[in-house]
C-alpha cells in the first residue's frame, strides 16, 4: 500500500495500519480520500466492506470512477457475486473490462473467462482467448494455467501442445497444483516434449505435496516400478493410503497389492 509522497495523511494512514490500528489510520484514509485520493478511497471502502459497512460501496466506486484498477476489480467481483449488491454479469464484466483494460492480470483473466462462458454479455472464444492469455502474458498464475488448458483441448485455439507444456510449466513453478499434475502427465506421457519419468516424478511430487489426489496415485506407481525415482515401496505404500482417503478408487487396491509385496 504506496501512494500519494505529497499527501501526509495517506502516509500517517499507512503507517498506522501497519502497525494494526485501524481504526486510527481509518480516520486518516477518509481523510485523504476525501481529497480525492483513489487509492485512499479504496482503502476506505475495503476497510468498511470488511466490517459489512454498505457505505463501502460509496467508496469503492468513487476509487473506480477515478480510475484506480484495484477499485474496478473488487468492485467486477462484488456484482459477479452478488456481495453487497444485487448480482450483475453485465456489470460485472464492466468493471472487469475497465481494470483489463488498465493490464490488472486478474481482471484480465475473469474477463476472458467470461467472454468464454458468455456470462454478462456475447460469448466470444476470440475474446476469451485474447484477454486470458494476456492475463497470462502479464504473470498471473491462474490464468496460465488457463491457457495451457485451451491449448491442450483446443478450446478456443488450435490444440499445441508445446504451447500447453511452456504454460502448464509457468504455473506450476508459481504452486498451482493442478498445473503440476497436468505438467507431470505430459511429460508421462510423452504429450508434447519426449516421455521423461523423471520429470513426471518431480511435478507429481510437487502436486501431491499440495493434496492433489491423483498425483499421489500416479507418484506411488512410479515408485513402486523405480520409475523416474528409486524404488520406494514404503513411501508408495503411504501415498496408496492418502490418495484412497481421497477417493481414489484405484488407489485401495494399489494399497492392498504394496502391502502383500511388503508382507504387512
Amino acid at each position: 500500500m504506496t501512494c500519494c509522497r505529497d499527501d501526509p495523511a495517506f502516509s500517517e494512514a499507512v503507517r498506522l495500519y501497519r502497525e494494526g490500528d485501524i481504526d486510527t489510520s481509518l480516520i486518516l484514509f477518509r481523510k485523504s480520500a476525501e481529497a480525492g485520493n483513489p487509492v485512499a478511497q479504496f482503502t476506505v471502502g475495503t476497510i468498511l466492506r470488511s466490517r459489512g459497512d454498505r457505505t463501502a460501496l460509496r467508496w469503492l466506486n468513487m476509487s473506480a470512477e477515478n480510475g484506480y484498477a484495484e477499485a474496478q476489480y473488487t468492485l467486477g467481483s462484488m456484482h459477479y457475486l452478488g456481495d453487497m449488491v444485487k448480482q450483475s454479469m453485465e456489470e460485472a464484466r464492466s468493471f472487469y473490462r475497465d481494470a483489463a483494460e488498465q493490464e490488472h492480470a486478474k481482471a484480465q483473466n475473469q474477463l476472458g473467462l467470461m467472454y468464454l462462458n458468455g456470462e454478462g454479455g456475447e460469448q466470444s472464444d476470440s475474446d476469451a482467448f485474447e484477454w486470458i492469455l494476456r492475463s497470462a502474458e502479464n504473470g498471473y498464475a491462474g490464468a496460465q494455467y488457463n491457457i495451457a488448458a485451451m491449448y491442450e483441448d483446443g478450446q478456443s485455439v488450435p490444440i499445441s501442445y508445446g504451447d500447453a507444456l511452456m504454460w502448464y510449466t509457468r504455473a506450476a513453478e508459481q504452486g498451482v497444483t493442478d498445473a503440476q499434475y497436468r505438467l507431470a502427465l505430459m511429460h508421462y506421457t510423452g504429450k508434447g516434449t519426449p516421455k521423461d519419468s523423471a520429470k513426471a516424478a518431480h511435478w507429481y511430487s510437487k502436486a501431491a505435496e499440495n493434496g492433489h489426489p491423483d498425483a499421489m496415485y500416479n507418484l506411488g506407481l512410479l515408485l513402486m516400478e523405480g520409475d523416474g525415482i528409486g524404488q520406494d515401496y514404503k513411501q508408495a505404500m503411504e501415498l496408496f493410503g492418502r490418495a484412497a482417503e481421497l477417493g481414489v478408487e484405484d488407489a485401495a487396491d494399489a494399497l492392498k497389492l504394496v502391502r502383500k509385496q511388503l508382507g504387512v
